[in-house]
């Protein structure tokens, strides 16, 4: 079912809320695990031959990378759990059952959220925390039409439709 009333309001906040949660999520993995790690690996007989500014780049992008290894493994563990369960995951046909007024299992709801949240987080990140690229702006982009697609498609109710992928 589309988002209405008191419900529509608490959808915002929780998203930020996730966005907030990614970034110390991250904050804390990159100190505690991520970069200790890459110094550990980099280190090794093998990397003496690199020069410090090779090492830090490789040190820095490996963290990055396993930010994002973490986040995408856990995501697509965490969505297979939730359609397992539900009886439209398989059948296609069942997709647009009812709609606009489907209602969404408060599982699914918390995922929708949880994706918008990390897109939302991504922005920032992408701006002020992850290494400058040359597809700086097709990525940016890339977050900004993610978030929107997301945010909108729960909005509207087509969470089933959407959430085949």
């Amino acid at each position: 079912m589309a988002i209405r009333g008191p419900d529509a309001a608490s959808v915002l906040p929780m998203t930020l809320l996730f966005s907030l949660g990614f970034f110390c999520a991250r904050f804390v993995l990159d100190r505690l695990l991520y970069k200790p790690l890459a110094v550990y690996l980099f280190t090794s007989k093998a990397s003496k031959l690199m020069n410090d500014e090779a090492r830090q780049a490789k040190i820095v992008k490996f963290s990055e990378s396993t930010w994002k290894l973490t986040y995408y493994a856990s995501v697509q563990a965490w969505v297979l759990l939730i359609i397992k369960q539900e009886p439209w995951s398989l059948d296609t046909l069942q997709y647009f059952d009812g709609w606009p007024n489907q209602p969404i299992p408060s599982s699914l709801r918390l995922f929708y959220m949880c994706q918008c949240g990390f897109y939302i987080y991504s922005i920032f990140a992408l701006i002020a925390w992850e290494t400058r690229r040359k597809d700086f702006a097709v990525m940016m982009s890339h977050h900004v039409v993610t978030s929107v697609l997301i945010g909108y498609s729960f909005l509207t109710g087509m969470a089933m439709s959407c959430n085949s992928t």
